[in-house]
């Protein structure tokens, strides 16, 4: 049975390590298969579906959509930013804040957040976002493993560590993650501008946007042409066809009411174009959104029966057919940012002027994230209730309509964590952990310092290959039996495991931080590979040295 439940277990790894399965798919797979074979009971496979930590993660992802919504988190960015003369002056004012922003909740919509405001630093000042991105990008990573609602690994260990009596407080994890954020966040201020200078692929002067500007029968520009008017040709945007119906003519017919004009600009040549007064848009308000964390489909996602109509992104094809992923931003139109608040795909909006939005509940939804923290953080109430309760009242406020809070899932990653638990169990009930932790044992001879290398190692090598779910759930509970073979403090090595996950610097596809940067920074997977290794290497010295000298004190004491 052991040997079967290994097969599927490295089965399953492969398939989410091959790309070509999706992770949801291979983890169903190996339920099913577990559940009908008898590899564990079928409760045990389900128990994922309650398990306080993926609850916590839940309830942590309406409550960092509702931070997000009340515009806290961008204009703080946005202040931030508004003096910054070069990229590491702005990975400098930026390192700390969203430190502990990733502390208290979800990395991504702080990423998401992040790339227009670079993008904006990159078209306006002539500073790279290619060396602002990616840098920031890999601190909030290190940073989110310093608490336990910080990332969905850390609440996944505790929640599979909980049923073995091992209590994984909210800074558990800190005494090793700290120093190695510290260390890492250095290394990344220190390195950055060697290993990710020069341009992008997409840079100030480059016409990466897509302008699609209707026609209405009050414009100026109807029985024209374009270079009339000179809007055929400048350094900010080209005119490339007038669409009329379904065909596309050439840029110097003659423009008539209800034709849409496409256009390729700069970021500014978008505002220069809705801006202009020949095409009769006058009563409309131009913004730019980011996508949040559970978009998907395409840009025109956006668009609701209320008024908004996206006019640009960064697409060569058709607005209607531009894929939305987290992070990607746009610009819309719409009579009132009232929409905006309400559609559940908008993370952030701004307008196109540079105004953020200032919702008047910020001090609620700030006052409830602190609550959840403070209420977790002495033990007042589980941190399951405590964020599930926190979750609640962002609704009950106001802060986010019902529909919002639930477009605040993201279920991918859910069910991910939900089928980790699973193989998780597979790995327990089967024996197979016992046999990890022995073989771990026998390898390390009995040495604290080899344990922590061979976890250290394996743990940053699986989570750059899979998902760092399932890093997550086959490595606790072999630490725990490991620990307690060894007679160590298995809460120590658990936060080894917790901040050695976040060591996805390597694989651009290992987390979805990098993808939402990887685009607007123009990174290359070569490009990730050679900034990440220094960071990975150093970062892994950082939390060897720091585990064993904790391992080794906490012995003595």
């Amino acid at each position: 049975m052991i040997y079967f439940a290994a097969l599927v277990v490295l089965a399953t790894l492969v398939a989410m390590a091959s790309g070509r399965v999706p992770a949801v798919l291979a983890l169903a797979a190996a339920i099913c298969v577990a559940g009908v074979t008898g590899l564990a009971p079928v409760p045990t496979l389900l128990a994922g579906l309650s398990n306080g930590g993926i609850i916590t993660v839940a309830a942590m992802l309406v409550i960092a959509k509702g931070i997000v919504h009340t515009g806290a988190v961008s204009r703080v960015t946005w202040a931030l930013l508004s003096t910054v003369t070069s990229a590491q002056n702005a990975v400098r004012r930026l390192a700390l804040p969203i430190s502990v922003g990733s502390g208290l909740m979800n990395t991504t919509p702080i990423v998401a957040m992040l790339v227009p405001a670079a993008k904006e630093l990159e078209q306006n000042r002539g500073i790279n976002a290619r060396e602002v991105l990616l840098p920031v990008a890999h601190i909030t990573t290190l940073a989110g493993s310093v608490t336990l609602i910080g990332t969905s690994s850390n609440l996944l260990i505790a929640g599979i560590a909980a049923p073995a009596g091992v209590d994984m407080t909210m800074l558990s994890f800190a005494p090793v993650a700290l120093p190695v954020a510290i260390v890492g966040a250095v290394i990344v201020y220190l390195t950055a501008p060697l290993m990710l200078s020069g341009q992008g692929e997409t840079v100030a002067a480059t016409r990466d946007w897509r302008v699609e500007i209707p026609v209405s029968g009050k414009a100026l520009a109807i029985g024209r042409v374009a270079a009339d008017f000179g809007i055929d040709q400048t350094q900010q945007y080209a005119l490339d066809a007038i669409r009329r119906w379904d065909a596309d003519l050439d840029p110097s017919a003659p423009i008539e009411a209800g034709d849409t004009l496409v256009f390729s600009a700069t970021e500014g040549g978008v505002t220069a174009l809705w801006g202009s007064p020949l095409f009769g848009l006058v009563e409309q308000r131009l913004y730019r959104v980011s996508a949040g964390s559970g978009a998907s489909g395409t840009v025109r996602d956006f668009e609701t029966d209320g008024g908004i109509h996206v006019i640009a992104a960064r697409t060569t094809g058709p607005l209607r057919d531009a894929e939305v992923r987290p992070g990607a931003t746009a610009f819309v139109t719409t009579p009132t940012k009232a929409l905006l608040v309400d559609q559940p795909d908008v993370a952030i909006f701004e307008k196109a002027a540079g105004l953020s939005p200032q919702p008047a509940k910020t001090a609620f939804a700030l006052a409830i994230l602190v609550a959840v923290i403070v209420s977790a953080s002495f033990g007042l109430v589980p941190v399951e209730l405590a964020s599930l309760t926190g979750a609640v009242l962002m609704v009950v406020t106001g802060i986010l309509t019902p529909k919002s809070a639930v477009r605040a899932l993201d279920w991918n990653v859910l069910f991910i964590l939900v089928g980790s638990v699973a193989l998780g169990a597979i790995v327990v009930e089967s024996g197979l952990a016992t046999v990890l932790a022995n073989a771990v044992r026998h390898l390390a001879g009995g040495s604290v310092l080899l344990v922590v290398i061979v976890f250290a190692l394996t743990t940053a090598i699986v989570t750059n290959l899979v998902t760092n779910a399932a890093a997550a759930s086959i490595l606790t509970p072999v630490a725990i039996g490991i620990a307690s073979e060894l007679g160590i403090n298995p809460v120590t090595l658990l936060a080894l495991i917790g901040t050695c996950i976040s060591f996805t610097f390597i694989n651009p596809f290992s987390h979805q931080s990098n993808l939402m940067v990887m685009q607007p920074g123009g990174y290359t997977s070569a490009s990730f590979a050679r900034f990440g290794i220094l960071l990975v290497a150093g970062s892994l010295v950082t939390v060897v040295i720091v585990s064993y000298l904790l391992l080794h004190l906490q012995m003595r004491f």
